[in-house]
């Protein structure tokens, strides 16, 4: 018979995976780079924009670009932590792409580019056809009598 293996409360709790930790992470670090922003803007203006923090503070208040800066930099970690799950699959599925090769490359480009030069000839000799057809409708209507 196979023990189970018992794990701490604490452990338990860090281990487990919850429903919307990664929008929480993700909601906390903008929170966090947006703060750390507007006390760099506060501490760097001499305007009343931004946010300034009081000198009285422990610690913060003798560093408020460093403790911004590290707000900063904490909320952008934050951020690749919360976005990393969604392309985490992304990078195994485009090791399984087949790249196309360069020959077939350059003639999809000059396809495409083709394509588009046509398609803007086309809309530009409509745009000149309807603006002619529309002076045409100006000065008939100006020969009508009423």
């Amino acid at each position: 018979m196979a023990e189970k293996k018992k794990t701490s409360g604490a452990l338990a709790i860090f281990t487990k995976e919850y429903k919307y930790e990664g929008l929480i992470l993700l909601f906390l670090s903008i929170i966090a780079i947006v703060l750390g922003a507007m006390v760099l803007i506060g501490e760097s203006s001499s305007g009343t924009s931004g946010l300034t923090i009081n000198d009285n503070v422990f610690l913060i208040g003798d560093y408020p670009k460093a403790f911004a800066w590290i707000l900063v930099i904490l909320g952008v970690m934050s951020l690749l932590l919360a976005v990393w799950p969604f392309y985490k699959p992304s990078i195994s599925e485009l090791k399984r792409v087949s790249w196309a090769s360069r020959g077939t490359l350059f003639q999809n480009t000059a396809t495409v580019f083709a394509f588009v030069l046509i398609m803007a000839l086309f809309f530009l000799l409509s745009d000149y056809l309807l603006g002619f057809v529309l002076k045409f409708f100006d000065w008939f209507a100006g020969k009508m009598p009423l």
